[in-house]
């Protein structure tokens, strides 16, 4: 792989969501998305000219929202779950703070391109 290509697949570190540490309350009458945290990185995978190996980057911020109320005899439920989202780039979330309540846009491909504050 040439300098220039390593160069173009570094990953530029966006500053970090807030977590300052403090505790928050999700309501689990929001039915919304309650934004509780990020991982990013890089990954291996073959290089598309098929002579050897190149990282690319990787973005998901982390969800909870309120499980569906659909019961039947054989599903129920009851409470929150969490859910990763994939993202676009770091972007979505830098204005974030962990704990708020956020609505997400996507892509036709079901990345978050876009989260903005539902208050």
């Amino acid at each position: 792989m040439s300098k220039e290509n390593e160069k173009s697949n570094e990953m530029t570190l966006e500053p970090a969501a807030e977590t300052s540490g403090k505790e928050f309350l999700v309501d689990p009458s929001y039915t919304g998305y309650v934004f509780v945290g990020y991982a990013m990185g890089r990954f291996e995978v073959d290089s598309p000219d098929g002579e050897g190996k190149e990282k690319r980057p990787y973005y998901n911020m982390y969800v909870v929202t309120p499980v569906s109320s659909f019961t039947s005899d054989d599903y129920r439920a009851y409470g929150m779950k969490a859910e990763k989202k994939k993202c676009v780039s770091a972007e979505v979330w830098k204005d974030l703070k962990i704990g708020c309540r956020v609505r997400l846009f996507f892509d036709d491909k079901k990345n978050v391109v876009m989260a903005a504050l539902d208050e």
